[in-house]
């Protein structure tokens, strides 16, 4: 009997041992990243029969488990990867938003100063310190989109910096995913769960999920995790490496694909790409987000604004007269449209891509792609359809570009069109000469001195090169109206041929134009007053077309006509303004959520030390007790040999 009682004190003793030793394992664990809480399990020892009944043999310690919950591990993981990509997102337009900074300064300004310049020289055409002065700001308007292109150059180079880094870990974590499965199976099969493996594999899970969004499948005690569209990154032992590559479609931006299975150098038609629309989570997610949603397409509309600036102002200018006397010339250079053939096509075309209408570029980015009977227009940044035309064609105008395919463009075949990006790099001043401000109208407007009614005509507005000869219009107040030397044409776009009259009505006045040049006659004149339109001739004094691009700071040339260059630069600003406040407030609720699913996750898996103090205490008394017990054993052992002797 004493035996028995001995071994029952034994057993109890081992499993007060267990207890003390994996509540010391908590405790010393408290703080390690990823560990999970653990707990022994213990039942009760088979018993043995006598004639009495069966008799007890103390406890057993079955096993050491985790306090784990899959479906709170998954819910941590997945909100985690959703603020990786959230803080990650926001850390970037930051950036963005700093160096974009208030609407009425950097580029709004200069563009401000150009035009007050412009206004200077309007006043004041035939002088030279006043022509100089514009010089300067329109210099200083070209370095300061140039620095912007600069700097969205080198945060397009960040953002693949920190694609590179990001690969670099998920290839890392996933391999000790891979490795950690191959322990877990060898370790499993003495019957036991390896705690410290499956700890070390959840964390790796952990940190991987923080790097790009994962599903992660269990079997035969295995974590096979996929990304993206399905794409297996881990199965089993086997990993599947990923490497950041040059972009097929930019050359300028990284993608991510897999990496060979024999670790050698692929060509752009044998890497295996995955789909960045399928990358969602995770830092990764979040720089391809940064830049697809807003880098790229921040880029194409300040792109699209300096386009638009030179556009009209080097148009403007040639249809003036230079300090010289001679036609305008243009004054700012911009980036011509950006294109990239596919690195996996397998056609031999060419694109050649123009505005329709240069005043008003694009500010998107697009892709051309070919199935093999439809050329179609996509937006790089939704990815939706825009426009298309039909093969056999080979060139249509699509959503303001006019595009034409040369050469053979095979079904899959794409092109990636950015119309306006190179424009912050490319902008420049092409003349610097002060003379070659063309301030002068070619046409001057002039009445009779012998005029004696109160009629006036206004300055002449140019469309076109004038080359023809003088216009003369005079009144006949038996007729009612104004006879013109050559055709002209009204307003309501009716022609009236020379020598015919133009019917007057002094509460309306009359505009009329010929050979691109337009002026508007109000007032009431007398008869055989006589108007003049003739080309200008050593007119350094004249202003007039100065005033012309002056004007264009109020001209409503940006976003489908609703704003003028300007109002399109504070809108851009907002924008990224708004969309940076939109993202901290994401990150912020998605830091808040991760805390609220790790504290439950935490509640259940994380070591509480006021527990673990008290279960110390437990099993120290426990220990004691059975020590008791042992001692009460041997006490009766030593009786019953007492009794022999």
């Amino acid at each position: 009997m004493s035996n028995n009682i001995f071994n029952i004190g034994v057993s109890g003793l081992n499993a007060a041992q267990w207890g003390l030793t994996v509540t010391g394992q908590n405790i010393s664990n408290a703080a390690t990243p990823g560990y999970s809480l653990e707990k022994v399990s213990y039942q009760e020892a088979s018993g043995q029969y006598t004639n009495s009944g069966y008799l007890g043999n103390g406890v057993q310690s079955v096993s050491v488990t985790r306090s784990y919950s899959q479906y709170l591990s998954t819910q941590m993981n997945n909100t985690q990867s959703a603020s990786s990509s959230a803080n990650t997102y926001y850390s970037l337009i930051s950036q963005l938003n700093n160096l974009v900074g208030d609407p009425t300064k950097g580029i709004a300004a200069g563009i401000s100063g150009f035009f007050t310049g412009m206004q200077s020289v309007a006043n004041a055409a035939s002088s030279t310190s006043a022509r100089q002065t514009l010089v300067s700001s329109a210099q200083t308007l070209a370095d300061q989109i140039n620095a912007a292109g600069s700097q969205y150059n080198q945060l397009r180079q960040s953002v693949n910096t920190q694609l590179t880094a990001a690969v670099t870990q998920i290839n890392s974590y996933s391999q000790q995913i891979a490795d950690l499965n191959k322990q877990i199976n060898s370790a499993s099969a003495q019957g036991q769960p390896p705690n410290q493996l499956l700890d070390q594999r959840d964390l790796a899970v952990q940190n991987l999920s923080s790097m790009v969004g994962v599903q992660v499948v269990q079997s035969d005690g295995n974590y096979n995790v996929f990304i993206g569209n399905g794409q297996p990154l881990v199965v089993g032992a086997k990993q599947y490496g990923l490497q950041a590559v040059t972009s097929a479609s930019d050359p300028s931006e990284l993608a991510i694909a897999f990496k060979s299975s024999d670790g050698s150098t692929q060509t752009p038609s044998q890497i295996s790409y995955i789909d960045e629309s399928a990358l969602s989570g995770g830092t990764v997610g979040g720089l391809l987000d940064f830049r697809s949603q807003t880098l790229d397409p921040a880029q194409a509309q300040l792109g699209a604004i300096a386009t638009t600036f030179a556009t009209q102002l080097n148009q403007q200018n040639s249809l003036g007269l230079d300090l010289n006397g001679n036609a305008g010339g243009a004054l700012f250079s911009a980036g011509s449209p950006t294109i990239y053939a596919n690195a996996r096509n397998t056609g031999n075309a060419t694109l050649g891509v123009s505005f329709d209408d240069p005043t008003k570029p694009t500010t998107g980015d697009y892709t051309l792609s070919f199935d093999g009977s439809k050329y179609t227009l996509s937006d790089r940044k939704s990815g939706a359809a825009l426009d298309s035309f039909n093969a056999p064609a080979t060139s249509g105008t699509l959503n303001g570009l006019d595009i034409t395919v040369s050469g053979t463009m095979k079904a899959g075949d794409s092109f990636t069109i950015q119309p306006t990006r190179s424009s912050l790099d490319g902008f420049k001043l092409s003349n610097s000469s002060p003379a070659a401000i063309a301030a002068a109208s070619p046409v001057v407007t002039s009445a009779a001195t012998s005029n004696g009614g109160t009629a006036s005509i206004s300055s002449a507005t140019v469309v076109a090169g004038y080359t023809a000869s003088a216009i003369s219009l005079s009144y006949d107040s038996t007729k009612g109206g104004f006879t013109s030397n050559v055709d002209v044409t009204l307003a309501d776009s009716s022609v009236v041929t020379a020598g015919q009259t133009i019917p007057y009505d002094s509460s309306k006045g009359l505009t009329v134009t010929s050979n691109g040049v337009t002026a508007t006659i109000t007032g009431a004149p007398s008869d055989k007053d006589a108007f003049n339109l003739a080309p200008n001739k050593g007119g350094t004094s004249d202003g007039s077309n100065a005033l012309a691009m002056s004007n264009l700071v109020t001209t409503k040339s940006m976003n489908g006509g609703t704003d003028t260059l300007t109002g399109a630069y504070a809108t851009y600003v907002n924008q990224i303004g708004n969309d940076t406040n939109q993202m901290k407030s994401a990150s912020t609720s998605q830091t808040a959520l991760l805390n609220q699913v790790t504290a439950a996750q935490q509640s259940v898996s994380g070591v509480n030390l006021n527990e673990e103090a008290a279960n110390l205490m437990q099993y120290q008394q426990l220990y004691q007790a059975n020590s008791k017990v042992i001692q009460t054993a041997s006490s009766l052992f030593q009786t019953l040999l007492g009794i022999f002797n």
